[in-house]
């Protein structure tokens, strides 16, 4: 069997869930998740889902077979669990599977009332990706902790994905300062919640993170208000593993005033001993370097004089070793009814691949549309480069093959509304679809969600907060 892990959930698919009015340090009530799994297998698929109680010994298992190649299922908290998930639960879920698997996992406390779930005002809504079982590891890197700084925090989702129980040990690293705490002891397929203040960290820092285990782990991210009720923001992203670190790694949105929206880049030195780093943006060929970054710690870059206003791709590289990065994106100033803000992680030289997976596609589907940005980081253009989309509920659309130039990407959203893209007929709305983009280059995509009607996008006062996720590369 093979197994994923996805994090808040991909053993070969893992999921960290919070489901729970009592949430782990996020603040406010009304949390609950939403995952979906895409076989990218070459067979039918036959999946096997355990969720893991984080406070006692108590498991859940739900069943899906048959899940065709492409094709994608979703499970809520009120799914078909044996027993049923308890109200309030918290916990992590492992996903295995006789075909390999995707998954992508959405939390959010946006009120839900035929399924009892979510609270009035909540408008706060993350996505992160799974991490498949081969990629977890004793070490993973997070290039980005707050504690309290301008009211956000963040808390890190630890997972045991192990065969014995162990302790999880963390670092914090705030300029030259570190800060360690010692998990207590989690079982396997378990999680434990950490955020910088059970460290010490001192409010208004900005920083980094190690997270260290005799047993493998995989992990993620939260960045969410210190203090809310309800919450109206939170941002997810995963932690990388040595598997998923290069010396070059690839930031495909990076927004400097663009259409109201700004995003900062966190990149954190993942070698053994100090290195500079250096970003170049484009189009431009700007280049910024932060000199001499110690061992696990990070530098920003933000709002930089030499960056005109616009939208730009970044190439970020270590002078010595692998690196990790992440960009964060808001609106600034606030301009519109309330905050929204995003982070994806950057990408691996390593990683990219000619064939990239998404488990959830959604085409305006429940006020929620996705953008899909796609960059061809090959040597040459690419001119082959298809997306398939395999609807939930049935039915499979296919674009005419699309033209990328080197370093360049193109953007899909709303894409039933453009007869010219497709090789047949065109997808319709309120579609969720599980996507499979292929290419005559390596490429790596960006994925962004955000409130959506007919008409296009929606930023008023009942709006909910974007997301990102990053599509998966497949061999």
């Amino acid at each position: 069997m093979k197994k994923v892990i996805s994090g808040l959930s991909l053993a070969l698919l893992l999921l960290v869930a919070i489901i729970g009015a009592s949430s782990a340090n996020v603040p406010g009530s009304g949390w609950y998740f939403g995952s979906t799994f895409q076989n990218i297998g070459s067979g039918n698929a036959n999946v096997v889902i355990t969720a893991y109680d984080s406070a006692s010994s108590n498991t859940y298992t739900l069943n899906q077979s048959g899940l065709v190649p492409g094709g994608s299922f979703t499970i809520l908290p009120n799914s078909a669990f044996s027993p049923s998930l308890p109200a309030g639960f918290t916990g992590s879920i492992v996903a295995s599977s006789d075909q390999s698997l995707a998954a992508v996992v959405n939390i959010t406390n946006r009120e839900n009332t035929s399924l009892g779930v979510g609270v009035a005002g909540g408008r706060a809504s993350a996505l992160y990706s799974g991490v498949e079982g081969t990629q977890t590891s004793t070490n993973i890197n997070f290039p980005l902790a707050k504690q309290n700084l301008f009211n956000k925090t963040t808390t890190f989702y630890l997972q045991n994905t192990g065969s014995a129980a162990a302790t999880i040990s963390v670092t914090f690293t705030i300029g030259s300062s570190t800060y360690p705490y010692t998990s207590p002891s989690v079982g396997p397929g378990q999680m434990v919640a950490i955020d910088p203040g059970l460290a010490g960290v001192p409010a208004g820092s900005l920083g980094s993170m190690v997270a260290t285990s005799a047993q493998p782990i995989a992990g993620i991210m939260l960045e969410h208000e210190h203090s809310a009720n309800p919450a109206t923001v939170v941002q997810g992203s995963e932690g990388f593993t040595p598997s998923q670190l290069d010396d070059t790694v690839y930031c495909p949105v990076i927004k400097d005033g663009y259409f109201g929206r700004e995003t900062g880049l966190q990149v954190q030195n993942a070698h053994t001993t100090a290195q500079n780093i250096t970003v170049t943006f484009q189009p431009g060929n700007i280049t910024s370097t932060a000199n001499n970054v110690a061992p696990g710690q990070s530098a920003n870059f933000f709002q930089l004089s030499n960056l005109p206003s616009g939208l730009y791709s970044a190439v970020v590289q270590g002078s010595a070793g692998p690196v990790a990065a992440l960009v964060s994106e808001s609106e600034l100033p606030l301009v519109n009814a309330r905050q929204t803000s995003t982070t994806y992680n950057c990408k691996a030289q390593s990683q990219a691949t000619a064939t990239v997976s998404y488990p959830a596609y959604k085409e305006v589907y429940f006020g929620r549309a996705t953008g899909l940005q796609i960059q061809n980081v090959g040597n040459t253009t690419a001119t082959n480069v298809v997306v398939t989309f395999n609807v939930q509920g049935g039915g499979t659309f296919t674009t005419k093959p699309q033209t990328i130039a080197a370093g360049g990407s193109i953007n899909l959203v709303d894409v039933r509304k453009n007869s010219a893209l497709w090789n047949g007929a065109a997808m319709g709305g309120s579609t969720l679809s599980g996507v499979t983009i292929t290419s005559d280059q390596p490429i790596i995509a960006i994925i962004n969600e955000a409130s959506w009607t007919l008409t296009g996008p929606d930023n008023g006062t009942t709006s909910f907060d974007k997301a990102n996720a990053v599509g998966f590369n497949l061999p």
